[in-house]
C-alpha cells in the first residue's frame, strides 16, 4: 500500500445519507475525478467536496482542494 492516498469525499445534501469516498493512489487520476463534480447539478446532492491527501505513516490528512455548494436553485 502507498504512503500516501488520495481520497474524494462527498457530503451529501440529505444528512440521512452515509458520506461516500473514492480513493486513488495518484493525485493526477483524483483531480481529474473531482473536476468532473464542478457543474451546477453538483449541488442538488452534495453540499460538500474534498479532495483530501491521506498520509498513512503519520495518520494526517491534508485538504487538497474543496468545493462547497450552496443550495440548488432553479429558474
Amino acid at each position: 500500500m502507498p504512503e500516501i492516498t488520495f481520497i474524494i469525499r462527498f457530503a451529501h445534501r440529505d444528512p440521512t445519507d452515509i458520506p461516500e469516498v473514492i480513493e486513488y493512489t495518484a493525485l493526477d487520476a483524483a483531480w481529474q475525478a473531482a473536476r468532473l463534480f464542478a457543474e451546477p447539478d453538483s449541488s442538488e446532492i452534495y453540499t460538500r467536496i474534498d479532495l483530501i491527501a491521506h498520509n498513512w505513516a503519520e495518520g494526517t490528512e491534508s485538504v487538497i482542494f474543496s468545493m462547497t455548494f450552496a443550495e440548488p436553485y432553479s429558474f
